[in-house]
């Protein structure tokens, strides 16, 4: 038995769940487009009682479909990457990621999600039986995503308390000292801790790296852990309900931080110096830039991870949606939104450094920074400029802007976590707060790394080898699998049938961008890092931290996860669904049986319907 054969029949692998056979027939001069399939754990496709939560309306989805999709990437990386590649010539690149890659996998992830109402771990196994890994893969990322995430966030909170003293710590120049010694408190090059009162505004990164190195990640910081702690209980008090809690907070969450920046918007292009910051965003067009890989690369990995897909959280929001959702507008809806808030983001952003630029007597150039360093170092020295209270409203507001974000990301993060847990358990379905709890606490306990003196590098090393690694390979395993092992052209139909309207199109596009763009774009992307990788070691930094806390926890754990999924099948016909599952679509008006023989994982079908998942009966 060759091992494609192995793979095709599933569960035949193993005794108590062999595969089987099924027949049906259209009746003559009848048109079948329906579904009948049963929601997890029982219930109906409305929800209710001991049932699946359900967004109160497709507007709250939307609003937390877009919380879970803009974040602080479209607000400190994608502007560095527009200024750094020319101006208007990166939104070539980007217009068209947006368009073959994000919105692709962003319709196929809620189409996943919807469909099977279930979590991405249950519907890749109900697509075929030793997909589940996949799903569990990207939910680890999730995971990883969410504890990072909360611990940047604890520094946030730290410079909001800060912004509101009589006078703000780094209006004497030294925002870059304040937020590596107070706020951090990480080693100094000799190795000990400082404060930033009385030194300057330079920081000798080699040697604080070199201390790191010798002296580990050091004590906690007690106020970056009640800062986490603050997180991750605005977290658990979105998620412990699902949908009917989360639902309830984007309309605070999400408006919010819109409300922010568009007060800063209108601060900023009216503030003296900003016609510079601005020509220096958009104003410029390098077309060579096109002709740089480089651009091209940037473009692929800012909206792949801007658009949260690939981690479950997308998935796990539309399971909690009815089953005629049009979910191919949705997603469309959610790519717009989230590519206009990274244009409103960046003429925020270099409206500001044009002025900081105006009152330093620099150039932007000199200014402009990517990451980190432009929220908690350059934003804080424009604010500081604006003198009192001006100064302390605006950084307020923008602190505001940068937790409402993060948070909305957070607990979608979290949420996919949950939702994985609850779609695998019936317990903890009917006792979501206390899975909710227990998610939560975990993800706070690997925090708690992140808030110790080494915490930064922490940070660092999560976030670079989740983006590049961890996300990319489940995404493209997810894409692979979709459209060559389960087809794209097939889940395109089951979309249209179950939801009774058209998804992405009657052409070519879903089918052939899943199938052949999207992993191109993965495999050259993972190419690309994986050579920047070899050439020299990731931020410099020291084996033991890169290999513990970067391959170790990052990419093998994941790894494992899709490993083990593809040698043990997952049997989710006895807890994800009650009754059978078939999605009974069949060509509009076909007056002859239509067979066509297909495989899903667990039995090989014979029929002129196209079906989806298990059935008890095996």
């Amino acid at each position: 038995m060759g091992v494609s054969e192995l793979w095709s029949r599933g569960f035949a692998l193993f005794p108590e769940a062999g595969a089987g056979e099924e027949e049906e027939e259209a009746t003559d001069g009848a048109a079948t487009r329906g579904a009948r399939a049963s929601a997890p754990h029982g219930t109906d496709d409305r929800g209710g009682a001991g049932g699946r939560p359900r967004w109160g309306s497709t507007a709250e989805f939307i609003l937390a479909a877009i919380g879970s999709a803009v974040g602080l990437g479209n607000l400190l990386r994608f502007p560095f990457m527009v200024y750094k590649h020319g101006g208007c010539a990166f939104l070539v690149p980007y217009a068209l990621a947006v368009v073959f890659l994000g919105v692709p996998i962003l319709a196929m992830e809620l189409a996943l999600g919807q469909v099977a109402q279930s979590g991405c771990v249950d519907a890749l196994a109900a697509m075929h039986a030793r997909a589940w890994g996949i799903g569990a893969a990207a939910t680890a990322g999730a995971f990883l995503l969410a504890s990072y995430y909360c611990a940047v966030l604890a520094w946030a909170w730290c410079f909001l308390a800060a912004t509101w003293q009589p006078t703000m710590p780094w209006s004497d120049g030294r925002a870059a000292a304040f937020f590596v010694d107070d706020v951090l408190a990480r080693w100094d090059a000799d190795g000990t801790a400082v404060s930033s009162h009385g030194r300057s505004d330079d920081v000798d990164e080699s040697g604080a790296i070199a201390a790191f190195a010798r002296k580990g990640l050091g004590p906690m910081n007690w106020w970056l852990v009640l800062g986490l702690t603050l997180t991750w209980a605005l977290c658990f008090s979105c998620v412990k309900r699902g949908a009917e809690s989360a639902g309830k907070a984007v309309w605070i969450t999400v408006p919010l931080p819109y409300l922010a920046l568009f007060v800063l918007f209108f601060k900023g292009v009216f503030a003296p110096g900003a016609g510079a910051g601005i020509t220096a965003y958009l104003g410029t067009i390098e077309l060579a830039t096109l002709g740089r890989g480089e651009a091209w690369i940037d473009a692929v990995a800012q909206i792949f991870f801007g658009l949260s897909v690939c981690c479950g959280a997308m998935p796990a929001y539309a399971s909690n949606c009815s089953r005629n959702e049009r979910c191919g507008a949705n997603a469309i809806r959610v790519a717009v939104a989230n590519s206009l808030t990274s244009l409103l983001s960046g003429f925020v952003v270099f409206a500001f450094l044009g002025h900081l630029a105006m009152t330093r007597g620099v150039d932007v150039a000199d200014v402009a920074e990517g990451g980190w360093s432009l929220a908690f170092v350059v934003y804080p020295s424009a604010f500081a400029s604006f003198g009192v209270p001006g100064g302390h409203i605006f950084a307020t507001l923008f602190w505001v802007a940068v937790l409402t974000l993060g948070v909305d990301s957070a607990f979608a993060l979290t949420e996919a976590v949950v939702c994985a847990v609850c779609d695998r358990s019936v317990y903890c379905a009917a006792n979501r707060g206390f899975a909710a709890f227990c998610v939560c606490f975990l993800c706070w306990c690997l925090g708690l790394t992140m808030c110790t003196r080494g915490g930064y590098y922490v940070v660092d090393i999560v976030d670079a080898y989740v983006s590049r690694y961890t996300l990319t390979i489940a995404g493209l395993a997810e894409c692979v699998f979709v459209g060559w092992v389960y087809g794209a052209e097939r889940l395109r139909d089951e979309t249209r049938a179950v939801s009774g309207h058209a998804f992405m199109g009657v052409g070519s596009y879903f089918p052939v961008t899943i199938k052949y763009v999207v992993p191109v774009a993965l495999v050259t992307m993972l190419s690309y890092q994986i050579a920047a990788e070899a050439r020299e070691a990731y931020g410099g930094y020291p084996r033991w931290a890169t290999n513990s806390f970067g391959w170790g926890l990052c990419v093998a754990t994941p790894l494992s996860l899709a490993c083990v999924g593809a040698a043990r099948p997952l049997d989710v016909g006895r807890k994800f669904c009650d009754s059978s599952y078939s999605l009974g679509v069949f060509d509009d008006g076909a007056q002859a049986r239509r067979t066509t023989r297909v495989t899903d994982g667990v039995r090989t079908l014979e029929r002129g319907e196209v079906e989806m998942g298990p059935s008890p009966g095996i």
